[in-house]
């Protein structure tokens, strides 16, 4: 669930044992592709019974909207949780007006 404020918009997403050099991040015609490749545990035995998730590649796709400032758009790998941090434009932000007396 991406959280929101006045300035950004912040994607978080769980990707267990993937690495920074698995996962590609492209950016073209508004839209934000995440390419990456799950391995095999490196510890798993042929008696594991339940895993949560599949190795092999993976794609998701997002639509950006004009609001996102695409050229500083960030993106940071921490212990299984890809960070995007997506600023809005300057236009796109609130602001307050200022009433000047006559």
């Amino acid at each position: 669930m991406p959280v929101r404020n006045d300035n950004s918009i912040t994607v978080l997403a769980d990707m267990p044992e993937v690495k920074a050099e698995d996962l590609k991040i492209d950016l073209r015609d508004n839209t934000l592709t995440l390419i990456g490749r799950v391995t095999a545990y490196e510890n798993a035995k042929v008696s594991d019974v339940l895993r949560e998730y599949q190795s092999g590649t993976f794609l998701r796709q997002f639509t950006l909207s004009e609001t996102i400032d695409q050229a500083k758009i960030d993106a940071k790998l921490t212990d299984g949780v890809l960070r995007l941090e997506l600023p809005k434009v300057e236009k796109a932000r609130p602001r307050q007006i200022t009433v000047k007396p006559n």
